[in-house]
């Protein structure tokens, strides 16, 4: 009988050790806002809006706009002023979203191109932050055309 009960406990142990190494995997799998840095390619592909505003114009107004949408600065090319990576964390309602907008001159106005992406592909409630972000910059700046 001592022999049950103590190989009872060594497999409930062994069975528990896996369940808690499960459950963590998918957690190792997390997207970060740096995986939509622009490539030599270009940006990944979004959905992209023409603005009338130079850049200069545009990438303040788009830095501004992510605080009103929940959303957290990871980068921003403050230099060339071409992107902003921004996150939002895990909530009750999701596991978070990875968000990049990028910016290029397009005539006398910018092409933004925005991208959202969900932080774990099993995150199904995730929140499509594309046009949320084109509606902000649109009531900011003005009139955009989609492109």
């Amino acid at each position: 009988m001592a022999r049950a009960t103590a190989f009872f406990r060594q497999s409930l142990r062994l069975h528990l050790r896996l369940f808690a190494l499960l459950g963590l995997l998918p957690l190792l799998a997390c997207a970060t806002p740096h995986d939509l840095r622009p490539g030599p390619g270009g940006p990944p592909p979004g959905v992209g809006m023409l603005y009338p505003q130079p850049p200069a114009k545009v990438f303040p107004a788009a830095l501004n706009v992510l605080p009103s949408l929940g959303l957290h600065l990871v980068e921003a090319d403050t230099a060339g002023k071409t992107y902003i990576l921004a996150e939002r964390g895990i909530n009750p309602i999701s596991n978070g979203e990875n968000v990049g907008i990028y910016l290029a001159p397009h005539g006398e106005g910018t092409l933004v191109t925005v991208v959202s992406r969900r932080k774990l592909a099993t995150n199904i409630t995730a929140k499509d932050f594309t046009m949320p972000v084109h509606m902000q910059l649109g009531s900011t700046l003005g009139a955009a055309r989609t492109q």
